[in-house]
């Protein structure tokens, strides 16, 4: 059978075979080196783990999962993002935010046109089994979820065009804050406002406002601004956060982290190492006894000269009223940071 005259190469073989082996520093020497990519420090490729493009930015401390598969004409994975075990990611653009999330086994693809994009915002996570399709755009905001075995298309058409069946092809766009629990399936040209949450097995066609919960098939708006999302009391803000920090104790400890109380801090050991938590439960105090490597959790939005000395003195911290972190972390900064993020709490790096 003759070749069309565009090869098209769902799997690069010969890619895989030259570096998919390499161990992670000598990956990234040879893609630094022959490629002209542009890698941070810290990232890791896993075995079998390839990035292919002509325009290649990865940042800090990106991950790269086995036998996962990321390649485009451009490519930029901001800092401390992640590609799942056996994914496979294959666009014209891929621009993925920092600390975005892709999970394992999730399939981005599908025939490809010029402006195909697919553009994954901060904070976001693609959960396993889901399929997206950039044919056109894919726009996904900030701090968005996508659960796992979701669909997303921009396209769809099988039957004859000349025989007057529809093809539809057209962008999709998520906005920031969107929640799309397992199962939802976005039809071409969709638009999903930000703050809005639609409900497992719905099917999405057309525009969902912001600030909305969509259900069904196709999904409609049954709650929205402002009775959604409902709106915390600050005495039920303060008793959510002291039931975060009271199951994450008991997280902790469950796998062998001892917490001792010694005010006005916190100290959780491990493995012979110790860490100190302090927490600001009001508005933050003239001065925060906070030294080197200790985590700071505020409740209220700290000030920017208290972030400046918190720079300067090596503090790390987790802002839950500004929703900001520090740049990097204690062990015990990230496993939190982590933590609150199964209450759905993310927070921007610092720059």
């Amino acid at each position: 059978m003759a070749d069309p005259l565009i090869p098209k190469d769902r799997i690069p073989w010969r890619h895989l075979v030259l570096f998919g082996w390499l161990p992670s520093p000598l990956k990234i020497l040879a893609y630094r080196q022959f490629l002209g990519y542009r890698i941070g420090r810290g990232a890791r490729f896993s075995f079998g783990g390839i990035v292919v493009g002509k325009s290649v930015d990865i940042g800090d401390h990106v991950e790269i999962g086995f036998l996962a598969v990321v390649q485009g004409r451009s490519i930029r994975i901001g800092r401390y993002s992640s590609v799942g075990t056996m994914s496979y990611v294959s666009c014209e653009t891929i621009e993925m935010g920092e600390d975005a999330k892709i999970r394992e086994q999730v399939y981005v693809g599908g025939p490809q046109l010029p402006e195909s994009r697919f553009a994954l915002g901060s904070r976001t996570i693609i959960l396993q089994f889901t399929f997206i399709n950039p044919t056109k755009p894919v726009i996904i905001g900030d701090d968005t979820g996508i659960g796992g075995h979701c669909l997303i298309f921009t396209h769809g058409v099988w039957l004859n065009a000349l025989d007057g069946y529809p093809v539809t092809y057209q962008p999709v766009t998520l906005g920031k804050s969107v929640w799309l629990p397992w199962r939802v399936f976005v039809m071409p040209g969709s638009t999903i406002g930000d703050g809005t949450v639609i409900g497992a097995n719905s099917l999405v066609s057309g525009d969902i406002p912001a600030n909305s919960l969509a259900v069904g098939s196709p999904a409609k708006v049954i709650r929205s601004a402002p009775d959604f999302p409902r709106r915390l009391s600050e005495s039920e803000r303060s008793a959510l956060i002291e039931t975060m920090m009271a199951e994450f104790d008991r997280y902790v400890k469950h796998s062998g982290v001892t917490v001792e109380e010694r005010p006005p801090f916190r100290v959780y050991a491990f493995q012979g190492r110790k860490w100190r938590l302090l927490r600001l439960r009001g508005p933050e105090p003239t001065a925060v006894p906070a030294d080197r490597g200790d985590t700071v959790v505020a409740e209220a939005a700290l000030s920017a000269d208290t972030l400046a000395g918190f720079r300067s003195k090596g503090v790390c911290w987790l802002d839950l009223g500004g929703r900001t972190r520090s740049r990097d972390g204690s062990p015990l900064t990230e496993e939190l940071a982590l933590y609150v993020g199964r209450f759905g709490v993310r927070l921007t790096r610092d720059p």
